[in-house]
């Protein structure tokens, strides 16, 4: 499929500032996104996309009918691509091609949850929301790539085994879980409009975000050198870091104020961004992780809910029966928290706590009951699964300091743990033998250089700076 760009019209751009103006008035804070994206007329296209270079590609004459309040809901889901760093996110997860359309579908999933809490009602009625795969609100993309997946496996093996007839519920999606009923526009149905290789298919329309989602590239794309005559050049890196850390910075202002409503998702986004870790622990609880039995290469368990696409043709002698081998999938890694909630626990240290359990959950892309944050003074008061840093808002404890028992807890968690990390300003007791999973002790505040002395020899351990300083 060949298209031509064109400048935008008077009348285009006329519709396009209407647009923005319903966008903004939805969502403020993402005004810096809104003004940074180069906008260009894609007759043909059929829906919207972006670019990691914040080239917007609209085709307008398909659009105008939609209305717009429908457009200026679109442009938020578009510019969610950009702040959500989706096609960075890509790369680093080894999305292959042919994945491209279920990552596009689970990366529109982790934004459209957070839009409609922001009041987007054309994006609830019409776009994929990650009730339709089965899966709750406010996860993360990597999350719902892997319960797309696990669609596609399942549908697949069914497939396979003549059992795939659609039911009721079911007839209405495609294999990446996306509704049929969609309009058209981004973050709607593909309508099987790419091949095995995921790139369009010139015999069909393009569905999709464009390749700034870390989907499929839309057919009218420039490419990363080509400005349109100067008047479409691709955002510098330096750039799209200010436009992103700008839009962090009014969220997080516009959420501390009170004003209207501000997805909690992407208020734990924002202060990631502007209060980062620097410590790497996808490094660090990595090598970890991998010195465990179970994580080790060939540990992966059998299941029978996959199909093993290796040996997917084999047969039986002379009779030609298929021979149907179970998938294998590799177990999650799953962390514990020990969160020091004790008297000695300053504000500030609290608050470093917060931005290095964010750091683990976004790092290793895990939260819930993957990552189980455990309060704990000389009692273990509670055990959650981690839902972003507004739920360790509040802190339970405030008495003693003895983290043993919270590691003595981590230890008989249900479905047990991987690795155990102690957030604490060091002024406990530790265990004086190893236990049965890899326990790292994380020191915070002024005194953590000296407590680091006495954690036991046998226990990694690490100094975390203050952000502050």
């Amino acid at each position: 499929m060949t298209m031509t760009l064109r400048t935008p019209s008077r009348d285009d751009l006329a519709d396009f500032s209407a647009w923005r103006t319903l966008a903004l008035s939805r969502m403020p804070y993402m005004a810096s996104l809104l003004f940074s994206v180069r906008v260009l007329d894609a007759p043909g296209l059929g829906t919207f996309a972006v670019d990691e270079g914040h080239r917007l590609y609209i085709d307008f004459e398909q659009a105008r009918p939609w209305g717009a309040v429908a457009c200026g809901e679109l442009l938020l889901h578009e510019v969610g691509h950009l702040f959500g760093e989706h096609a960075s996110f890509a790369r680093d997860f080894g999305v292959e091609p042919s994945e491209r359309k279920i990552w596009n579908a689970a990366a529109d999933a982790s934004i459209n949850d957070d839009l409609v809490q922001a009041g987007c009602e054309y994006i609830a009625s019409t776009r994929i929301m990650p009730d339709q795969i089965g899966a709750p609100n406010y996860e993360t993309a990597k999350y719902y790539l892997d319960v797309l997946r696990d669609l596609r496996d399942q549908n697949q093996s069914q497939s396979q085994s003549g059992q795939g007839q659609p039911n009721q519920d079911d007839s209405d999606q495609d294999d990446s879980g996306q509704s049929q009923s969609d309009q058209g526009g981004s973050g709607g149905r593909d309508t099987d409009g790419s091949n095995a290789d995921g790139d369009a298919d010139s015999d069909g329309p393009f569905t999709g975000c464009g390749s700034g989602s870390g989907g499929q590239a839309a057919p009218c794309e420039l490419p990363e050198g080509e400005d349109f005559g100067g008047q479409a050049p691709a955002a510098s890196a330096a750039e799209h870091r200010r436009v992103i850390v700008s839009t962090a910075a009014q969220i997080v202002e516009h959420a501390s104020k009170g004003r209207g409503t501000v997805p909690a998702g992407l208020v734990d986004q924002a202060r990631g961004l502007l209060e980062p870790s620097v410590t790497p622990w996808q490094r660090v609880l990595g090598s970890l992780v991998r010195r465990s039995v179970r994580f080790r290469a060939g540990q992966d368990r059998p299941d029978a809910m996959r199909r093993d696409r290796r040996r997917h043709n084999i047969v039986l002698g002379q009779s030609g029966a298929k021979v149907i081998y179970p998938g294998r999938r590799s177990p999650k890694v799953r962390v514990a928290v020990v969160r020091d909630t004790s008297g000695s626990m300053s504000a500030g240290d609290l608050d470093c706590v917060t931005s290095e359990v964010v750091a683990i959950s976004k790092r290793l892309r895990i939260r819930g009951r993957d990552l189980t944050i455990l309060d704990v003074d000389a009692d273990v008061h509670t055990a959650r699964g981690f839902a972003g840093a507004g739920s360790m808002q509040e802190v339970v404890g405030r008495g003693g300091t003895d983290m043993r028992v919270g590691i003595e807890r981590a230890l008989t968690l249900p479905g047990g743990v991987d690795v155990i990390v102690v957030l604490t300003d060091g002024g406990t007791p530790w265990p004086v033998e190893p236990v049965r999973v890899p326990v790292i002790a994380a020191l915070v505040g002024e005194w953590a250089e000296q407590t680091a002395e006495v954690v036991p020899d046998w226990m990694p351990h690490l100094v975390i700076e203050d952000p502050s300083k």
